[in-house]
């Protein structure tokens, strides 16, 4: 039996050896793309499409794509199938929903998906394969983009050549040109209020063979198949609530039929099959759900402390690491569908995005432990002082000592530096960090790191900044941009700790350094968005008990100190 899938819903596969084909109304060109678990792909020659095979991947004369999962290479992650109209001027609101149908290499047919409620998009994303533990599963997906397969590209980490677009009898095109990992992009983000989109990409993933590196992808994979089940749900109520309310209108629109033995049986009929379709969906998505309880609660026994929450027993045995960890934990997220499911929220570190926990809505104190819970985790999960961290708290009257002050123990100054309380020692501090930043940049163009030694603290760095924008003149907030922007490349990152409502009016720089930030509440709420579906989670940051603790054996610990700064 062909299963028939819904936008957003996951299944198994059996088979390794697949053939999918797109049933349109318009000639369409198919093409793959092979993305890593950071969503992107690696080079140029990821991109699939007539004449231009990958590995494990080709797609054939008469548009359809042969998938050989056994053959893909173990840095891919995902293999991705899109449609796009060859007639550039059209879109899919224009044509009948189209198919995409999924068989084993032999034509046996295991599921297929209409893609509706399309509407200016001109390339379409169908079925998706991905890796799941050992094994791949199958995803439809149903991701449009009205700027065709160059916007698509754009989306996974390619800058494509005028000429991406081939039509299915057209040539291939010429090679695109994959874009720089380090090429710096404009700060960008939502407004006061809006949704903040959490993506695995929010830095290039961890890399090598650390087991903790398959830990986060594991994460980042229950998170992207949670969010697509419910999306899957959410989209099946509303297309049964929409098919209902049409029929029950069709029915009634002759009165004839409004009051009649007849239209009660209709009626009664219309809504057994809105119950039936209701009750389908819920059930596909309380089967998806338990599954991915089960595997999250099995991960939870392995997951480090680094990314385990602080009740975890795991902090029991915790030791400062011998290297920074792949990623850290910074909170929890759920959806109201299934409250029970608790993902961790985990960034990769190195961080190349600042982190913002927001005080306002009288959560100033909330903000602060908040804060100290986060900076400790840091700290554990970094090399024994290997990692400084510098105050900046003008307008808190003290709030930063207080909530930092159990941090003081830990062998100040050489990790705590003396916080900065003026907007002298402010500009000073940020001085001195955009600085090191220089020099730093310049002994490694150079080859010469090593001549930095004893004079330059070329160990990692984070600026713990409260109550911004309070104490920064134009200058001051041009240079924490530019930390912000150049940072993460030697080590220096930022930490804000303010209400987010303080600076919607204060101009350019500041705004655009709000906009940079992943805010994270200090209380529980719904304010995060995933990149894949685009639901919003509530997310509940993360504090516990095991952080005086931790705090304590930092404290005890010894090793060597980095040089001074």
């Amino acid at each position: 039996m062909t299963a028939s899938w819904v936008k957003g819903q996951n299944a198994p596969l059996a088979k390794l050896q697949l053939r999918v084909t797109a049933e349109v109304a318009r000639p369409v060109a198919l093409v793959a793309l092979l993305v890593g678990a950071d969503g992107r792909a690696r080079t140029e020659a990821d991109l699939v499409q007539v004449g231009r095979p990958g590995p494990g991947v080709s797609v054939q004369a008469d548009q359809s794509v042969l998938v050989d999962l056994q053959r893909v290479p173990e840095g891919v992650h995902r293999v991705i199938t899109a449609a796009s109209l060859a007639d550039s001027g059209l879109a899919f609101s224009s044509v009948p929903a189209p198919t995409v149908r999924l068989a084993d290499d032999r034509g046996g047919p295991i599921g297929e998906f209409t893609l509706t409620g399309l509407g200016l998009e001109r390339t379409v994303i169908g079925l998706e394969f991905y890796r799941r533990g050992d094994g791949w599963k199958v995803r439809a997906n149903g991701q449009g983009y009205a700027g065709g397969l160059a916007e698509l590209l754009r989306a996974h980490g390619l800058s494509p050549a005028p000429q991406a677009i081939a039509s299915p009898a057209a040539p291939a095109p010429p090679p695109v040109t994959p874009t720089s990992p380090g090429t710096p992009t404009s700060p960008a983000g939502p407004s006061a209020g809006q949704t903040i989109t959490v993506s695995p990409g929010l830095a290039p993933p961890p890399s090598g063979p650390d087991p903790h590196e398959r830990l986060y992808r594991q994460v980042m994979g229950i998170f992207e198949d949670t969010a697509r089940s419910t999306a899957a749900l959410r989209s099946a109520t509303g297309y049964a609530e929409v098919r209902r309310d049409n029929e029950l209108s069709n029915l009634l629109a002759d009165p004839a039929n409004r009051v009649s033995a007849a239209a009660d049986l209709a009626r009664g009929q219309i809504q057994q099959r809105y119950d039936e379709l209701i009750r389908r969906a819920g059930a596909d998505h309380e089967r998806d759900m338990g599954q991915l309880l089960a595997e999250l609660r099995e991960l939870d026994t392995s997951l480090p402390a680094a990314m385990a929450s602080w009740e975890s027993p795991t902090w029991l045995q915790w030791q400062p690491p011998a290297k920074p960890a792949a990623a850290v934990r910074v909170g929890a997220l759920h959806l109201p569908e299934y409250p029970q499911l608790r993902l961790p929220l985990v960034v990769p570190l190195p961080l190349h995005r600042p982190l913002w926990i927001d005080s306002g809505g009288g959560h100033r104190t909330q903000a602060g432990a908040v804060a100290r819970a986060l900076v400790t985790r840091l700290l554990a999960v970094h090399p024994f002082r290997s990692l400084r961290i510098h105050i900046a708290d003008l307008a808190g009257q003290g709030a930063a000592a207080r909530a930092m002050a159990p941090l003081s123990a830990i062998s100040a100054p050489a990790v705590i530096a003396p916080p900065a309380t003026t907007p002298a020692e402010l500009s000073a501090l940020l001085t001195h960090l955009v600085e090191r930043i220089d020099l730093v940049q310049m002994a490694i163009k150079a080859n010469a790191v090593e001549t930095l030694a004893g004079r330059v603290d070329v160990g990692e760095q984070l600026l713990v900044l409260y109550d911004f924008p309070f104490g920064l003149d134009e200058q001051g907030l041009i240079r924490l941009r530019y930390l912000i922007q150049e940072g993460p490349r030697v080590g220096a990152y930022v930490l804000i700790v303010a209400d987010q409502g303080d600076v919607a009016t204060l101009g350019q720089h500041a705004e655009q350094i709000r906009t940079a930030a992943l805010r994270l509440s200090a209380v529980a709420d719904d304010h995060i968005g995933d990149p894949w579906v685009h639901l919003t989670w509530t997310f509940t940051p993360d504090v516990g008990t095991a952080v005086d603790s931790v705090l304590a054996r930092l404290a005890d610990s010894d090793g060597p100190a980095p040089a001074a700064g």
